[in-house]
C-alpha cells in the first residue's frame, strides 16, 4: 500500500511541478494575501470620519467641544465657526451627495445656556447607510459629550463654591470611576484577532479548490478510468492524491506564519504543540472537503463552483473576522458547520489564552469528525463510483 500511495503521490507532485505558473501562485500568493488582509482588516477601528463641524454659538464651551472633537482619531473635523442655517443647509445637500459622513451643529445660545445652568441641545445626523460607521460615530460623540458635561458641572461646581478646583469639581460631578483591565490582549492589539482568521481562510481557500479539482480533472482528462482498473484501492487513491497538497500546504502555513510573526507581531512561541495539531487537523480537514468536492463533480468547473459556493458561506459565517456576538441567534448554530470556526476559536485562544489540548478538546474533536466524515465519505464514494459519475 505503501508503495502505490508513495508512485501516485509522486505523480501528483510531477503534475504540480510542471505547471510552474500554477505553483507558483499556490506558493506565493498565500503570503501577498496575509500581507493584504493583515493590513486591511487588522485595524478594524474607524477613523477619519469625514465631519461637518458647525459652530452657531462661537462661546466658550462650543470652542472646548470643538476641540474635544478633533482630538479624537474618529472625526476628520471640518470645522465652519460662526456659521449660520444657509451653512446647515449646505451641509445637509453635502451629506446627501456623500461628500461628508456626519453633522455636527452646535446651536446658537449654547455656551450661555450651559452658564446658566439651563440645558441645551447639540445635533448630530450622521450617514446610516453605512451601518458599521454610524454606531461608531454616534458612540464617540457620545463619549465626548458626557466629557463635556463633567467639565461643566464641575465649573459650575467651582463658581458656585461647592469644589475648590475644577479637578474637585470632576470628582463631585463623576463620583464613579471605572477601573478597567484588558486580559489576554492588553494592548488590544487587532491582528492578534484577525491574523488566525487570515491564515485559516487562505488555507481553507487554497486547500477546498486545489484539492476540488484533482479527482475532477482525472475524470475529464479520462486517466480517471485508468486508475480504476489498476490494483490501487479507492483508499490508496484517495491518500495519494491528497499527501501533495497537504504537503503544499504546510509549505503555504509557514509562509503565511512567517509574514503574521515579523510583519503583525503575531506569535505562537510556547504554543508549538497546540498550533501544530490544530494546522494540521484543520488542513486536512479542508482537504477531506475538497477531496469531497472532486468526487462527486463531474468536471473541474463543477467542482470549482461546488467550492466557491461552500467557502463563500465559510467567510461570512465561520467567526474568522468578526465575533460570533456579531451573528443573529438564529444564523449562529450554523457557523458550526465549517472547520474554520473551531480553527480560529482554537487558534486564538493557543496564542492569547496558552491554552492546552484540554482546553481545546472540543475543537479538536470536531475538526477531527470532520476529517473523519469526509475522507470517509470521498474513500466510499470513490469505491462505489471510481469514474466519479
Amino acid at each position: 500500500m505503501i508503495w502505490n500511495v508513495y508512485h501516485l503521490a509522486l505523480k501528483e507532485f510531477l503534475h504540480l511541478v510542471r505547471d510552474r505558473r500554477t505553483l507558483a501562485f499556490l506558493i506565493f500568493i498565500p503570503s501577498v494575501l496575509t500581507v493584504i488582509f493583515g493590513y486591511a482588516i487588522g485595524n478594524p477601528r474607524v477613523t477619519g470620519v469625514r465631519t461637518r463641524v458647525l459652530d452657531l454659538d462661537g462661546g466658550r464651551i462650543a470652542y472646548e467641544y470643538i476641540t474635544a472633537i478633533e482630538d479624537t482619531l474618529t472625526f476628520r473635523a471640518d470645522v465652519r465657526e460662526h456659521a449660520t442655517e444657509a451653512d446647515v443647509a449646505q451641509a445637509e445637500e453635502d451629506l446627501l451627495h456623500d461628500r461628508i459622513n456626519a453633522i455636527v451643529v452646535l446651536p446658537a445660545g449654547l455656551s450661555r445656556a450651559l452658564d446658566d445652568g439651563r440645558s441645551a441641545t447639540v445635533r448630530l445626523v450622521v450617514d446610516g447607510s453605512d451601518t458599521f460607521m454610524a454606531p461608531t460615530v454616534l458612540g464617540e460623540l457620545a463619549k465626548t459629550t458626557v466629557q463635556q458635561n463633567i467639565f461643566v458641572v464641575a465649573n459650575m461646581l467651582e463658581r458656585e463654591g461647592k469644589a475648590r478646583t475644577i479637578e474637585e469639581g470632576m470628582t463631585k460631578a463623576a463620583p464613579i470611576r471605572l477601573d478597567t483591565e484588558y486580559r489576554f490582549n492588553p494592548d488590544l492589539k487587532s491582528q492578534n484577532f484577525v491574523m488566525p482568521g487570515v491564515i485559516g481562510l487562505i488555507l481553507q481557500l487554497l486547500a477546498v479548490i486545489v484539492m476540488a479539482t484533482s479527482i475532477a480533472r482525472e475524470r475529464e482528462r479520462g486517466t480517471m478510468e485508468q486508475l480504476a482498473v489498476t490494483p490501487l484501492t479507492a483508499a490508496e487513491i484517495f491518500i495519494g492524491k491528497l499527501v501533495p497538497y497537504f504537503v503544499l500546504a504546510l509549505l503555504d502555513t509557514v509562509n503565511a506564519m512567517l509574514v503574521a510573526r515579523f510583519l503583525f507581531g503575531v506569535s505562537v512561541a510556547g504554543h508549538y504543540p497546540v498550533v501544530v495539531t490544530l494546522l494540521v487537523i484543520f488542513i486536512l480537514s479542508s482537504l477531506g472537503i475538497g477531496q469531497l468536492i472532486s468526487t462527486v463533480s463531474r468536471n473541474q468547473g463543477q467542482a470549482v463552483l461546488l467550492a466557491v459556493f461552500y467557502t463563500l458561506p465559510a467567510f461570512v459565517l465561520s467567526v474568522a473576522f468578526t465575533p460570533i456576538e456579531t451573528q443573529p441567534q438564529n444564523v449562529r448554530p450554523a457557523s458550526l458547520l465549517f472547520p474554520l470556526t473551531y480553527f480560529c476559536h482554537g487558534f486564538r485562544a493557543a496564542i492569547l489564552r496558552q491554552a492546552s489540548f484540554a482546553d481545546l478538546r472540543t475543537d479538536l474533536l470536531a475538526l477531527t469528525a470532520f476529517v473523519l466524515i469526509t475522507f470517509g465519505a470521498s474513500i466510499l464514494l470513490l469505491r462505489m463510483r471510481p469514474d466519479v459519475r
